[in-house]
C-alpha cells in the first residue's frame, strides 16, 4: 500500500465504494417483503408448470404433517390415548335378546350391555393391587405406632 500510485488507490475507492452499492442494493432488496414474496409466488408457478411433480411432493408431505399432527392431539385428548387406560379392564359386550311378546311381536331393541368386570383378570388384578397397598399401609401405620411408642419408653 504504501508504494501504490494515485491511480491505484483511487481505483481501490472506486471498487469499495461499487461494493458498498451492491450491498445497500442487496439489503434492500432483501428488506422488500412484498417484491420478495411476488417473486416467491413467480418462480413456484414457473416450477409447476414446468415440473409439478416436487411441488405436488412437498404438499403431499405437508399434509400428512399436519393430519399426524391433528390425529396425535386427538389420540391425546382421547383417555384411550395415555399409558394409564392399560390397566383398566376392558368392557366386555354382552348381546341382551330382546323378549317377544304372546303375539309374536318384539317389546324392543336388541342391545348390547358391559359385562360385569369381576371375571376379568385385569379387574381381579386391580382389585388384589390395591388390596395389598391398604394392607401395607395399616402395617406401615402399626409399626410407625409401635416405634414411637418404643421411643417414648
Amino acid at each position: 500500500m504504501p508504494n501504490d500510485s494515485m491511480p491505484e488507490l483511487e481505483l481501490r475507492n472506486v471498487r469499495t465504494r461499487e461494493r458498498i452499492v451492491d450491498t445497500v442494493a442487496r439489503i434492500r432488496q432483501k428488506s422488500d417483503v412484498p417484491a420478495r414474496t411476488r417473486l416467491a409466488l413467480a418462480k413456484t408457478r414457473q416450477r409447476w408448470h414446468r415440473d409439478p411433480t416436487p411441488l405436488v411432493a412437498v404438499a403431499m408431505t405437508a399434509a400428512a404433517g399436519l393430519a399426524a399432527i391433528v390425529v396425535g392431539t386427538r389420540i391425546r385428548n382421547h383417555p384411550a390415548g395415555r399409558l394409564g387406560a392399560l390397566r383398566e379392564p376392558a368392557p366386555v359386550p354382552v348381546f341382551k335378546p330382546v323378549k317377544v311378546g304372546k303375539d309374536g311381536k318384539s317389546t324392543g331393541v336388541p342391545v348390547f350391555a358391559r359385562k360385569d368386570p369381576t371375571g376379568n383378570p385385569v379387574f381381579q388384578e386391580r382389585q388384589a393391587a390395591a388390596k395389598r397397598r391398604k394392607k401395607d399401609a395399616a402395617r406401615a401405620k402399626k409399626s410407625i405406632k409401635q416405634m414411637t411408642k418404643a421411643m417414648k419408653g
